[in-house]
């Protein structure tokens, strides 16, 4: 199987935002590519609302109208940035919506291959097929600048860690006000926590503007390279069966992989069941994430990083990958089933400065993948399909509950 030629064919598959007919297009495309491979396939619609940049000027707005009421009724004020703050980390954590119900809601879908060998372990690869908005938040210079310092003070800067933490800000500014306490340095770490969202509502609305890239990377390459390892492995290993699940509306984010684990939820055993999610591979060298999140970083399964750690000591001599460790302040497929409670890890590419260059650009195209980049991601993915089969699933066989351990040792 030929990966360029996979991202070609789904990259030719033009603007395919969250919920579009493109992105309906590309899941049928898909689903015909997995019946190629002899695999079953079943493409399962769900209703989302995928306009993230919208449910964010929502919170933005607020906050701003919060901040100033402060300053004339301290009491509504704080009461308007407690409900914000409360909408503002769901959203972001990934639970219960609420400003989100505001949004448009879109239809998306979920391309399903399951595997039914009746081995005693469950393996689910994971990638998302939709492509995100573009925007000036995302240009080349922002984001170098943004990793730079993330490398300078040894700590990933999120791209909504400034509106998170503002918001916060401005709520604990609101419950010193209450108090009676409100002297220059409050008035001044409100003002500037103030001017941080405003500086945000017109990044927020270019996105909310601007069209779907490419996605040749993100996340193209992560589907062309899930293909890669069902042909290989479909049916091949010998504790798991391998399913394929290609996420719709995975820029909303995370909505379709949400959707598919509350209708599946009881049907997966999680002792039994893991999840390889693998997002932007196209370029760099490999990374594994060890934790990630918008507003609070979850680690990921320790036995799961311990099989990756494992590979990495081994690449240190012969530089097979490039591999590393990385925490991620923004979110992959894999967050959502780590919150689900099952075994999960996120396997990625990154430049020496552990960002994408094309990251939802118009240049994520094609001719800016990197073929070497690839291979080094399914040979590292191999490498740990295998491990986890070899290691994890002699336990299951066994029927040791606790085969995926969450204690490292």
């Amino acid at each position: 199987m030929d990966p360029l030629a996979e991202i070609e064919a789904l990259v030719a598959i033009e603007g395919r935002a969250p919920g579009s007919d493109a992105e309906r297009r590309a899941a049928g495309h898909l689903e015909r590519r997995l019946r190629d491979l002899g695999r079953e396939v079943r493409v399962e619609p769900v209703e989302v609302m995928p306009r993230y940049e919208l449910v964010h000027l929502i919170h933005v707005g607020a906050a701003i109208v919060g901040s100033v009421l402060l300053t004339v009724t301290p009491l509504v004020g704080t009461i308007v940035l407690l409900a914000t703050a409360t909408s503002l980390f769901a959203d972001l954590i990934g639970g219960v919506h609420l400003a989100r119900r505001l949004t448009p809601r879109r239809a998306s879908q979920n391309v399903v291959s399951p595997e039914d060998g009746g081995k005693p372990g469950t393996l689910v690869l994971v990638a998302h097929y939709d492509a995100a908005r573009t925007g000036a938040p995302f240009g080349r210079r922002t984001s170098e600048l943004r990793a730079r310092i993330g490398h300078r003070i040894r700590r990933p800067i999120g791209l909504l860690e400034p509106v998170f933490w503002s918001v916060i800000v401005l709520l604990a500014c609101g419950g010193l006000r209450l108090i009676g306490v409100h002297p220059g340095p409050v008035v001044l770490v409100q003002f500037i926590a103030t001017a941080i969202l405003i500086v945000n509502v017109p990044l927020l609305a270019d996105i909310a503007f601007s069209g779907p890239g490419p996605g040749a990377n993100d996340n193209a390459s992560g589907v062309a390279t899930v293909l890669r390892l069902a042909e290989r492995y479909g049916e091949d290993l010998e504790y798991f069966d391998l399913w394929v699940l290609f996420t719709g509306a995975g820029e909303g984010p995370m909505l379709g992989i949400r959707r598919w684990l509350r209708a599946h939820r009881r049907e997966l055993d999680t002792s039994r069941t893991a999840f390889l999610c693998i997002d932007e591979v196209g370029l760099g060298t490999v990374r594994y994430l060890t934790k990630e999140g918008f507003a609070i970083a979850y680690p990921y399964h320790p036995s799961l990083l311990q099989m990756c750690r494992q590979i990495e000591d081994e690449d240190q001599e012969d530089r097979r990958y490039g591999v590393r460790p990385l925490v991620s302040r923004s979110v992959t497929d894999a967050f959502a089933a780590r919150r689900a409670g099952f075994p999960a890890v996120t396997v990625t590419c990154r430049n020496a400065l552990d960002y994408t260059p094309h990251h939802h650009l118009a240049s994520d195209v094609p001719d800016n993948i990197d073929g070497d980049a690839l291979d080094r991601a399914y040979r590292f993915c191999s490498e740990l399909i295998e491990l986890i089969d070899e290691e994890i699933g002699p336990d299951l066989e066994r029927e040791e509950v606790d085969a995926f351990a969450e204690d490292e040792s």
